[in-house]
């Protein structure tokens, strides 16, 4: 699972560029947050080489209105089946970018423990997401949501945190997996996450935005 995460593009515009094709920015840089949470506007980077700020939250395009529950993960199994997430998946994909994501893990008999996840080489990578540009009822506007793709942990150096992780994207494959030339399935064998480990108790509370959310402690 991905409910919470980190990312600051301060510098990186350096990693967000294309042989041949340039990347439009609607968003003002730099932008960081160092807890992102579901409802709340973040960088993704659209399907028509646009980074610009979405709802994270997926709205199906059939929603009268926003959900109660946010759809902030999409189960890669069966995403492009389920109701909710087909025709993002066919239509509408979206890379997230990311410094890391929490994860809170809980020991025996004792309060859950935060936990941060970088990436193994680079300081910045990409989740698999999928993105729906939503209209509300007599509205013209329509407003960008994304949700973040996640698979199984199983074999991962996160499993032990949880079940599911995010779904990573080497720069490399941002391309293809954007321009529907690469599959969930051929990205199951990747695995570009460090090892976690414990950050403070303060990015338990999504009020508390700042770098010593993602610095270790003992």
């Amino acid at each position: 699972m991905c409910g919470r995460y980190a990312l600051t593009l301060a510098g990186k515009l350096d990693q967000i560029s294309f042989p041949e094709e340039s990347v439009q920015l609607e968003l003002e840089l730099p932008w960081e947050c160092y807890n992102i949470a579901p409802t709340v506007q973040a960088p993704i980077l659209d399907h028509d080489r646009t980074l610009k700020l979405s709802r994270w939250g997926l709205i199906p395009h059939w929603a009268k209105e926003p959900l109660k529950r946010p759809l902030f993960n999409a189960r890669s199994e069966t995403a492009a089946s389920k109701n909710s997430f087909r025709t993002a998946y066919k239509e509408h994909r979206c890379a997230v970018p990311a410094s890391g994501y929490f994860e809170w893990f809980q020991p025996p008999e004792q309060d859950k423990q935060p936990h941060f996840v970088r990436p193994q080489v680079e300081d910045l990578f990409w989740f698999a997401g999928l993105a729906c540009d939503w209209s509300a009822k007599g509205s013209e506007e329509a407003q960008s949501t994304f949700t973040i793709l996640t698979r199984s942990s199983e074999g991962l150096p996160v499993a032990w945190l949880h079940d599911r992780s995010p779904i990573p994207l080497a720069w490399d494959d941002v391309k293809l997996w954007l321009d529907r030339e690469i599959e969930v399935e051929d990205l199951e064998s990747k695995h570009l996450f460090a090892a976690p480990y414990r950050v403070s108790t303060a990015v338990n509370s999504v009020r508390n935005d700042t770098p010593e959310n993602i610095e270790p402690v003992e």
